[in-house]
């Protein structure tokens, strides 16, 4: 049994550095210079296309808050988060707030699949070249950034997160205004 396990926590770490080193392989800062993404700075601007082919800016966003989030079909936190982005995206739409995926080298019909498969609707941009993931030095999945009507970052956070806890929704109530909300 304890040999079992050994062989189960051996099994599990290596699938974690493969996946850790899938995703940062050739993503190691290129030439940009360490602290470009700092909390109460600019977010960065870029334009990208969505799973239609429409080019979305984020400075096309601003005026809104932005939940950016660079996800893939294969993480499996992302694939817990995500649901919970979604209902997100259709509470706070209307309150001028949305989320706006970032999807990594991807083929493009596994994220329309993806999406279609669990009912999210949220817009989603291809990033298949990784410049804005490096530009965002984003190095793990999940990486959410949200960014205030300005265009200002204003929180970064790594990994799973609900993002309808009262604690989380309430901090983006209070940056969005006072705008009524949707149910979902």
């Amino acid at each position: 049994m304890l040999k079992k396990n050994a062989i189960l926590v051996l099994i599990l770490g290596l699938v974690l550095l493969c996946c850790n080193l899938t995703f940062g392989a050739g993503r190691r800062d290129k030439s940009l210079p360490e602290g470009v993404i700092k909390i109460g700075a600019p977010a960065p601007n870029f334009t990208l296309q969505d799973l239609e082919g429409r080019s979305i800016s984020l400075q096309s966003l601003r005026g809104k808050v932005v939940i950016l989030t660079f996800w893939a079909t294969w993480c499996p936190a992302c694939r817990t988060e995500l649901p919970s982005l979604d209902a997100l995206n259709r509470r706070l739409a209307r309150r001028g707030a949305v989320v706006l995926g970032i999807n990594g080298g991807e083929p493009i019909a596994r994220v329309k699949s993806f999406m279609a498969k669990g009912n999210l609707d949220f817009p989603v941009v291809m990033d298949e070249s990784g410049d804005i993931h490096d530009l965002y030095q984003v190095r793990q999945y999940p990486t959410t950034f949200v960014i205030d009507r300005q265009g200002r970052l204003v929180d970064r956070h790594i990994g799973l997160r609900d993002w309808n806890a009262p604690e989380h929704f309430q901090a983006l109530r209070t940056l969005i205004g006072n705008a009524p909300e949707e149910r979902p």
